[in-house]
């Protein structure tokens, strides 16, 4: 199987009981271990993966796994992996194009970011990039990368945005969860603004443009699988050039939102702090 990121391809290997770790790791977990080009992943009774500077994915899936949970880890943490050894500074966003800017949500899991996604795709936007959005950096180019991910989205989010869920594909057997069909024709597009997306108690939408070390430590704090980089002392030595660079160049806004409250409210309130 092979995908393609960035100008080349990802050599991705389905090994059947050959994939073994090394000795030789600088931070390990119980589920990973992980060195400068070097990661060896265990999600068990789905694969094993290991990646390896940054161009090759070896899976090797468990007896009896789906196909759906080995390409959700493939392209979620296997994925995330290989673009820290790149250097290619992956967030935990989703990201698309409307009316020709450049648009990144980050923020928590359940903040709301994938939905907020389809709801501007629903009013014209493009869709770039679901859960992962990698972004190159350098003064002054800061772009999105497109990678071949698709949007995933829960049962619920389907059912605000009007969108059935009888023809599409969960993401994995049990979960009520789906990948939603988008298309995706959009090159590298640079970056032209930052939403943090949060929820709190109250009943009013609350926006903040962040600045100064605020702002600095909230984008590092978006970095997909941080903790990554207790293996990866350079690559983390490079990310704070890059940090500081896109924290200098790109307007960046937190955006806090009710815990209830409709997918378009939050959609509305966004489109209108964004910078046309």
């Amino acid at each position: 199987m092979n995908f393609s990121i960035l100008s080349d391809t990802i050599n991705v290997k389905y090994e059947g009981n050959k994939i073994e770790s090394s000795d030789s790791y600088i931070y390990t977990r119980p589920h990973f271990k992980i060195k400068e080009d070097d990661f060896f992943l265990d999600i068990k009774n789905v694969a094993r993966y290991r990646v390896q500077g940054g161009q090759t994915i070896l899976v090797d899936p468990y007896e009896n796994t789906d196909k759906e949970s080995v390409k959700l880890f493939l392209e979620g943490s296997a994925l995330g992996a290989l673009l820290h050894q790149r250097g290619i500074l992956p967030f935990h966003s989703s990201s698309f194009l409307y009316k020709d800017k450049g648009i990144m949500v980050c923020g928590d899991s359940g903040a709301g970011k994938s939905s907020l996604t389809a709801a501007f795709f629903q009013q014209g936007a493009s869709f770039i990039n679901d859960d992962i959005t990698p972004v190159s950096i350098s003064d002054p180019e800061i772009t999105i990368i497109p990678v071949k991910t698709q949007m995933k989205l829960w049962d619920d989010s389907l059912n605000k945005l009007n969108i059935g869920s009888n023809n599409l594909l969960r993401i994995r057997p049990k979960l009520n969860k789906f990948y939603l069909p988008m298309d995706k024709n959009i090159s590298e597009h640079r970056l032209d603004q930052i939403f943090i997306l949060s929820i709190h108690n109250k009943d009013e939408f609350m926006a903040i443009e962040l600045k100064g070390i605020d702002k600095y430590n909230v984008l590092r704090n978006q970095i997909y699988r941080k903790v990554y980089l207790r293996g990866m002392p350079e690559i983390q030595k490079k990310y704070f050039k890059q940090l500081f660079l896109l924290a200098k160049n790109i307007p960046v806004i937190r955006v806090t939102r009710p815990n209830i409250c409709e997918i378009d409210d939050t959609m509305r309130f966004i489109e209108k702090k964004i910078i046309l």
